[in-house]
C-alpha cells in the first residue's frame, strides 16, 4: 500500500492504536489486547464491570420478562456515567464532558454488553440535546443538573398516526393568557418515558382559535415527576431492546409557563432536527457492538464445534461467510470512526458531516444487519437459542436501520448532497485530523450544541477520488473508483435533479456506498490497514456498488442512454486467494 500520501504529521499511529478498528472481544474472560484501550477510561470500565459481574444469563432473563433495569440506572447514577459522557463543560457541576470519542466508545461497549440498557443513554442525549440547541438557558442548566443527579431524559418527537411525519404532529399548545398555555397531546415511541426526569416535546403552536402559527413549531420542556396532566400511557412491546421502556405519552390541559419553552417557531425546528442528526449518528456505534458480540460468541462456537472430526470454522463454506461477515464489521468501525473526525470538525463553514452522518445511519447500521444474517448462516440453530446473546443481536440488530422507515429517510437525504458531493468544485480541500490515529485530541466541539439547518447546496467538498490515489496498488479501489467516475458522469448527464427525482432512493444507495468507500479509505490509510483487507473490504463494495446499479438501471424513470451508464458500473470485482487467507487468519485465529 502506498503512504506517500498519508496525510499524518504526528507519524505512524501505535500498534495498538490502529488495533482499536478491528473488531474488539471485552469480556474479560477473552479480552482483546487493543480492548484495554477503550477500558483505561474509568466510566467505561465501570460500565464493563457492572455487565460482568450481572452476567449473560441474567442479563437473558430480563430481556425475556421484558423486564426494566432499576438497578443499572442506580448504578449509572452513583458512578455518574450519563453525566460523565454528556454533560457539556459550560453547565456541568460535577466534572462532565461532552468528548465524543469516549461518548462512541462507551456507546459501542454499551451495546456490545447490551444493546436495551444502552438505548436509556441514547434517548437521555436526544432528550438532553434538544433542551441544550434550544434557546432556554435557564432550562439548559435545570437539565444538566437531573442528569447529574442520575436522571435519565427523555424525547417526545414522533406520534402513532404521523411517525416521521413531524408536519402532521398534532400535539398543540395554546396560549390563554400572559405567559401560559395549555398543552395537549400524544407522542409515541417514547424512550425513558416511564421514568425520565424531564422530557422535550416537539409541539405545533396554535393561537386562541385554534389555528396553527405560520411557523408552527414549539418545543417545551415537562416534567413527568411533578406534571399531574402527563400520564404515561404504557410500554410498547417492541421485537428487541425488551428490557428498555419505549413508550406512549399523553398530556392533558398541562398549564405551561413561558419559562418552560425550550425554542420557538425555527429555533424549535432547528433544535429538534440537530438533535436527530447527532442521535442516529451515535446509533451506528451500537450496530457495531451488537455486531461484535454476535461475532465473539459466533466464533467461539464454530471453533468449538466439531463436526465430521474437525472445527466447523475449517469447512470451506463457513470460513468464507465469517470472513465476508468480519470484513464487512470492520469496514463499519473504518467508516463510523472517521466520519466521527468530520463530526469533531464540524463548524459554521464545515458541514460535510450532515453527509456523513446521514450516510451513517443509512449504511453502517443496514450492513450490521448483513454481519447478523452472514454469521446466521454459520451457527445455524444454535444462533436462536434463548441463552445467547445471538438470538438478542438478531432482533436488536434490526431495529436500529428499521424503525419508522428511517433508512430510506437518510437515503432521501444523501440524494440531496449528490451533486455538491461530485461537484469538484473544492478539490483541495483538506480532510479532518484522525481521533483514533492520534492526529487530533478528544473534547468538546461547542458547535454541536448550536448547529443550524441550512441549504445543503452551500457545503462543499474535495474531490471524490482523492481517498483512493494513495491506494491505487489494490486492484479493487481501482476498480470501485472507476465505478464513482462512471456515477458521477449519470449524475451529470441525468436530467431530472437528484433532490426532486423518483429515483432518489436508488440514486441514494449509490451515493451512500461511494462516501462509505471514501470515508473507509481515508481510515484505512491513516491507521495502516493491510492492503490485504482493504483489498477484501473493497471487493465486497464492489459487489455492492454493482448491485445498486443494476437496481438504478432498472428504474422506469431512466433513460436507454442512462441504463447503459449503470451497465458501466456492474463490474466483477477481482478476487484474491491471498487477501481472503488473511482475513482467515484473523477470523480463524
Amino acid at each position: 500500500m502506498d503512504k506517500s500520501n498519508n496525510p499524518q504529521k504526528s507519524g505512524e499511529p501505535s500498534a495498538a492504536a490502529a488495533e482499536v478498528i478491528y473488531p474488539q472481544r471485552f469480556a474479560a474472560a477473552d479480552r482483546s489486547k487493543a480492548a484495554e484501550i477503550y477500558l483505561r477510561e474509568p466510566i467505561v470500565a465501570k460500565l464493563a464491570e457492572f455487565f460482568e459481574a450481572k452476567g449473560l444469563a441474567k442479563l437473558k432473563e430480563e430481556d425475556q420478562r421484558e423486564e426494566w433495569y432499576a438497578d443499572w440506572i442506580e448504578y449509572q447514577a452513583r458512578h455518574r456515567i450519563y453525566a460523565t459522557v454528556l454533560a457539556p463543560k459550560q453547565f456541568a457541576k460535577l466534572g462532565g464532558a461532552f468528548d465524543l470519542l469516549r461518548l462512541v466508545r462507551l456507546l459501542e461497549v454499551f451495546a456490545y454488553y447490551s444493546p436495551s440498557h444502552g438505548y436509556s443513554l441514547q434517548v437521555t442525549f436526544l432528550g438532553l440535546f434538544s433542551i441544550l440547541m434550544g434557546e432556554n438557558e435557564d432550562l439548559k442548566r435545570e437539565a444538566v443538573a437531573a442528569l447529574e443527579a442520575g436522571g435519565l431524559m427523555g424525547f417526545g418527537i414522533s406520534e402513532k398516526g404521523h411517525g416521521a411525519d413531524l408536519f402532521g404532529n398534532e400535539f398543540a399548545i395554546r396560549p390563554v393568557g400572559e405567559g401560559k398555555f395549555l398543552a395537549n397531546g400524544r407522542k409515541y415511541y417514547i424512550g425513558n418515558a416511564n421514568i425520565a426526569a424531564m422530557i422535550s416535546i416537539l409541539a405545533r403552536k396554535e393561537d386562541e382559535q385554534g389555528r396553527v402559527k405560520r411557523v408552527p413549531f414549539v418545543s417545551f420542556a415537562i416534567r413527568p415527576a411533578t406534571a399531574k396532566a402527563y400520564r404515561c400511557v404504557g410500554k410498547i412491546r417492541t421485537l428487541g431492546v425488551r428490557a428498555a421502556f419505549v413508550g406512549e405519552l399523553e398530556v392533558v390541559n398541562h398549564q405551561l409557563p413561558v419559562s418552560d419553552i425550550v425554542a420557538d417557531g425555527r429555533g424549535a425546528w432547528d433544535a429538534s432536527f440537530g438533535t436527530v442528526t447527532l442521535g442516529k449518528f451515535f446509533l451506528g456505534f451500537a450496530s457495531i457492538g451488537i455486531c461484535e458480540r454476535a461475532t465473539e460468541e459466533a466464533l467461539g462456537h464454530l471453533r468449538s464445534r466439531i463436526l465430521y472430526g474437525k472445527p466447523v470454522i475449517e469447512m470451506p463454506h463457513i470460513r468464507a461467510l465469517a470472513s465476508q461477515a468480519y470484513v464487512r464489521l470492520t469496514a463499519m468501525k473504518l467508516y463510523a470512526y472517521r466520519a466521527l473526525d468530520y463530526v469533531r470538525a464540524a463548524n459554521e463553514h464545515e458541514r460535510r458531516y450532515l453527509l456523513y452522518n446521514a450516510v451513517q445511519k443509512a449504511k453502517v447500521s443496514t450492513e450490521g444487519v448483513k454481519v447478523i444474517a452472514l454469521l446466521s448462516e454459520c451457527v445455524g440453530a444454535r444462533g436462536l437459542e434463548s441463552d445467547t446473546f445471538f438470538e438478542m443481536a438478531l432482533r436488536d440488530a434490526q431495529l436500529v436501520p428499521g424503525l419508522e422507515g428511517s433508512t430510506h429517510i437518510n437515503l432521501g437525504m444523501t440524494t440531496q448532497f449528490a451533486a455538491k458531493y461530485f461537484a469538484r468544485d473544492a478539490s483541495e480541500l483538506k480532510q479532518p485530523p484522525s481521533l483514533v490515529a492520534g492526529e487530533a485530541a478528544g473534547g468538546e466541539n461547542p458547535y454541536l450544541m448550536e448547529a443550524k439547518t441550512g441549504a445543503t447546496n452551500t457545503i462543499s467538498f474535495g474531490h471524490f477520488l482523492n481517498a483512493y490515489r494513495p491506494l491505487v496498488a489494490v486492484g479493487n479501489v481501482r476498480i470501485f473508483a472507476r465505478q464513482a467516475k462512471v456515477f458521477a458522469m449519470f449524475l451529470k448527464r441525468r436530467e431530472k435533479p437528484a433532490g426532486g427525482d423518483e429515483a432518489a432512493i436508488p440514486i441514494g444507495q449509490c451515493v451512500a456506498t461511494i462516501a462509505y468507500g471514501q470515508l473507509v479509505a481515508e481510515n484505512a490509510l491513516r491507521l495502516g490497514v493491510a492492503a490485504e483487507l482493504v483489498g477484501a473490504i473493497f471487493q465486497m463494495l464492489v459487489g455492492d456498488l454493482s448491485g445498486f446499479a443494476m437496481a438504478l438501471a432498472a428504474h422506469p424513470s431512466l433513460g436507454a442512454r442512462e441504463r447503459r451508464l449503470m451497465g458501466r458500473m456492474v463490474v466483477i470485482p477481482k478476487a484474491s486467494g491471498g487477501d481472503w487467507e488473511w482475513v482467515v487468519g484473523r477470523v480463524g485465529g
